[in-house]
């Protein structure tokens, strides 16, 4: 990670190029599983094909919690810092604390409102496939519906996994940012209580060193 990254993380973009490839391979998985015989141990199968798609459901599920418990951490937070920007026009304040004061309020000001759109953005509303009851329905007037329950249940978890990449993607990114926002909020609270002794200690150096020399 290089040092703007570390500043500023960014989601990664793919190229015209990779996104050719990953449909290429979602065509490709797509493929396999309408050719796969699902016709021998049918029961192990559906047995899997369900745990998958649980397993996916509950990815997508865990991602959208964790951002209506983060965007809960932002609503706490705004107006905490909301509050301390009073603090700037106390009798400590100097021309230099004013400066790096706001300096961090601001750059945490701004990584709480971006882990916020973030957090937003995995909760955006997204397509996914499932097999609904007219599937069921229509599956169940054959001989024998199991092999292609199986079938329908992998295809839908393949679908879904763009989706659920993005959301686990958008919730890392509120994580990266929410983050900073509570490092810079901890540098807030440390340069307004320690900025006056440590002045008067830089302050008592040079004034030693003077009267040394």
């Amino acid at each position: 990670m290089n040092l703007s990254e570390l500043i500023w993380p960014r989601l990664q973009t793919l190229t015209t190029q990779a996104l050719k490839e990953q449909e290429t391979g979602h065509q490709q998985d797509n493929t396999s599983i309408r050719a796969a015989n699902w016709d021998v141990d049918t029961d192990a199968a559906l047995e899997e094909a369900r745990r998958l798609d649980d397993a996916e459901s509950d990815r997508r599920k865990t991602a959208d919690a964790k951002a209506s418990l983060y965007l809960a951490a932002v609503t706490a937070l705004a107006p905490v810092l909301a509050s301390l920007l009073a603090s700037i026009w106390s009798d400590k304040s100097t021309i230099g604390y004013s400066i790096v004061w706001l300096g961090i309020f601001l750059v945490a000001t701004l990584y709480l409102f971006r882990a916020g759109i973030w957090a937003f953005e995995t909760l955006k509303v997204s397509t996914s496939s499932r097999v609904d009851a007219s599937d069921l329905a229509s599956l169940w007037c054959k001989t024998d519906p199991k092999p292609e329950l199986v079938e329908k249940l992998l295809l839908a978890v393949r679908h879904n996994h763009t989706g659920t990449h993005r959301k686990l993607s958008c919730i890392k990114m509120t994580h990266a940012f929410l983050l900073r926002a509570f490092l810079s909020f901890t540098l807030l609270l440390i340069v307004q209580v320690a900025w006056v002794p440590v002045c008067q200690l830089v302050a008592l150096v040079i004034t030693t060193i003077r009267c040394t020399c």
